[in-house]
């Protein structure tokens, strides 16, 4: 994004608050820390970390989230906090401490909300697939779910500091969400590392944020660890462009093994409940977003649907009609309108999956949305493809 885009010079404006160590980083989770060293100790009980938990409230809401989230194979509804511990397990807990306190900041409101929500969702799932490859590569699985939480955050930390300059600047215009990503990802190794350093984060972890972009890991001191988050940033990127697993189309770089494979296909269509645990819904009154509107991804083209699709959300659904979809994404109208960037649950006639919402307008008499299918599993996939080719030989007749 170039400077002249906006009333002043932004590349400057983060330059002199880096300078100036004026970046607002969030705060390593004390609880989180807490609990790390009693997990550590292995001179634990369950009213221990019972009552570490319920010292912070919100910390206490995402455990019990997380612990009926198809996530963690839930089967039975769990209310209270020692049930939820207990079910999530000790290792889980702190990396849902230092997920959820992350993923607090990222929901802030402000005009970049959208994005930095976006950017915390995919460092998330980096986080998840680094865990449960490591597992498989014989890697610390603690280790590999920090490194791949942390590797991408100083991206969050981008979009925060631009709206921070933002406000001392009013009367910026939008700009589209591709020449945002291009400026965050510019500063977020450096942002990165200054978390790092404020978090004061073992040499491994401080190693990965600095080279898991790097093509030459034999000069790292963790080679393996570095490859690991550099494969899952790109897994992760690229599903969240694909409908599922199954439909990623992986550079020829990206090398998995059949067990890791299989390890992966088990794992990512749990994702969204977690996902949708961690991610609280957002208070007060949403802000202007300085973030241009999408270009529609549904092509003109696409076979029309005229079925009900709901946004379901606990016990509520919000009707919508399926107006058009493809295998990567689906277009709907209703009367209601939904955050952008969010991960919604649909069900569409005996279908149930979860999309992240790409863009929502105000309409005539509604909204129309635009969404795309996140992390199906091999079923809901099949499903998916089926109810898209049942309308375009409809279209054919």
């Amino acid at each position: 994004m170039e400077s002249s885009d906006l009333s002043f010079d932004l590349d400057a404006e983060v330059v002199r608050l880096i300078k100036a160590k004026l970046i607002e980083l969030p705060t390593y989770p004390g609880v989180a820390l807490q609990l790390q060293r009693l997990i550590s100790s292995e001179s634990y009980d369950l009213d221990a970390l019972v009552r570490l938990v319920e010292a912070d409230p919100a910390l206490a809401t995402h455990v019990i989230r997380a612990a009926n989230s198809a996530f963690f194979r839930a089967t039975t509804p769990i209310t209270t906090l020692p049930a939820a511990i207990s079910r999530v397990g000790a290792s889980e807990l702190a990396n849902i401490a230092i997920a959820g306190t992350l993923g607090l900041q990222a929901s802030i409101e402000g005009p970049l909300a959208g994005l930095r929500r976006d950017s915390w969702r995919r460092s998330l799932v980096g986080a998840l697939l680094s865990q449960e490859l490591a597992r498989v590569r014989h890697l610390d699985p603690g280790e590999a779910f920090l490194a791949g939480l942390l590797h991408d955050f100083g991206e969050t930390i981008a979009y925060r500091t631009f709206e921070v300059i933002l406000q001392q600047h009013p009367g910026s215009g939008p700009q589209e969400a591709a020449r945002w990503q291009w400026q965050a990802q510019r500063y977020h190794v450096e942002l990165g590392m200054a978390l790092a350093a404020d978090w004061r984060l073992p040499a491994l972890l401080q190693e990965v944020v600095m080279r898991h972009h790097d093509d030459d890991t034999s000069f790292c001191e963790h080679p393996k660890m570095v490859e690991l988050i550099a494969l899952t940033d790109d897994l992760s990127t690229h599903l969240f462009d694909a409908p599922s697993l199954e439909a990623v189309e992986l550079p020829a770089r990206v090398g998995l093994s059949t067990a890791e494979r299989q390890s992966l296909q088990r794992l990512v269509p749990r994702l969204p409940s977690l996902l949708q645990s961690l991610e609280l819904p957002s208070e007060g009154k949403p802000v202007e977003s300085l973030v241009a509107p999408a270009a529609p991804i549904v092509p003109k083209s696409a076979p029309a649907f005229d079925v009900e699709v709901a946004v379901v959300k606990k016990d509520v659904r919000d009707t919508y009609r399926l107006l058009q979809a493809t295998e990567g994404a689906l277009r709907m109208k209703g009367v209601l309108a939904q955050p952008e960037r969010r991960l919604v649950t649909l069900e569409v006639q005996r279908l149930t999956f979860s999309a992240t919402v790409v863009s929502c307008a105000a309409g005539d008499d509604g909204w129309v949305l635009e969404l795309k299918p996140f992390a199906l599993s091999g079923e809901q996939l099949m499903q998916w493809r089926r109810l898209v080719r049942e309308a375009e030989r409809a279209r054919a007749a």
